[in-house]
């Protein structure tokens, strides 16, 4: 009974151990911390936006650099894919056409029926240098020769322009009234025209864009 009683006091004590030790291990025992990297994409940059020259009334040096600079113009027309900038300086009218390519750009006057009887001025950047017709449309979708292979003249002799970043900007000069047959008077108030935009430079290839409206002047 002696030895029973002894057996049976040796297992409590082997079990309190065991309790023991095991509460001490779970107390020891910590979770291992997180270290979680941000994985948040940098945020985009903002898009940049195109800082449009300033109009003015009382206009300072026109350039015809391919340029168009604040006060140079008092006008700004949007037709569609391209800009017409403009100022009347005695009886002259002075324009910039801007539109997004590498070919070319061109504005057609007083047209009668689609393109026939337009007096178009078409002018496209080439190794660096502008380059600008005076031309003249047989039909309603032309074609425009030169004025001066119609029996007219070139009216068109102050110009310059630039491409940049797939943009380009033709500047000209051109009389009111010149007095040439193949030539429209450009008026002082509206101006009923065509324009188009084209991805080469080359004047008899077809436009990829065109259209039409009120050019006030």
């Amino acid at each position: 009974m002696e030895i029973k009683r002894r057996f049976l006091i040796g297992g409590l004590i082997l079990a309190l151990i065991s309790l023991i030790l095991a509460a001490g291990c779970g107390a020891s025992k910590s979770e291992p911390v997180s270290q979680t990297k941000s994985s948040a994409a940098p945020a985009p940059a903002a898009p940049s936006v195109e800082k449009k020259p300033l109009l003015a009334e009382k206009m300072g040096e026109w350039k015809p650099d391919g340029i168009i600079a604040d006060g140079e113009y008092s006008k700004m027309q949007s037709f569609g894919e391209i800009e017409v900038y403009s100022r009347i300086d005695g009886n002259k009218a002075r324009l910039a056409l801007k539109a997004k390519t590498n070919g070319y750009v061109a504005i057609g006057f007083d047209p009668s029926d689609k393109m026939k009887d337009a007096d178009i001025i078409l002018g496209f950047v080439k190794d660096g240098k502008a380059v600008v017709f005076d031309m003249y449309s047989i039909g309603p979708t032309g074609p425009h020769p030169a004025d001066d292979q119609q029996g007219g003249k070139n009216d068109v002799n102050v110009f310059g322009g630039a491409n940049k970043e797939g943009m380009t900007v033709i500047e000209f000069e051109r009389m009111l009234l010149t007095g040439d047959p193949k030539d429209k008077e450009i008026k002082i108030g509206d101006n009923k025209i065509i324009w188009s935009v084209g991805d080469e430079s080359n004047p008899t290839t077809k436009h990829v864009k065109r259209g039409g409206g009120i050019l006030k002047l």
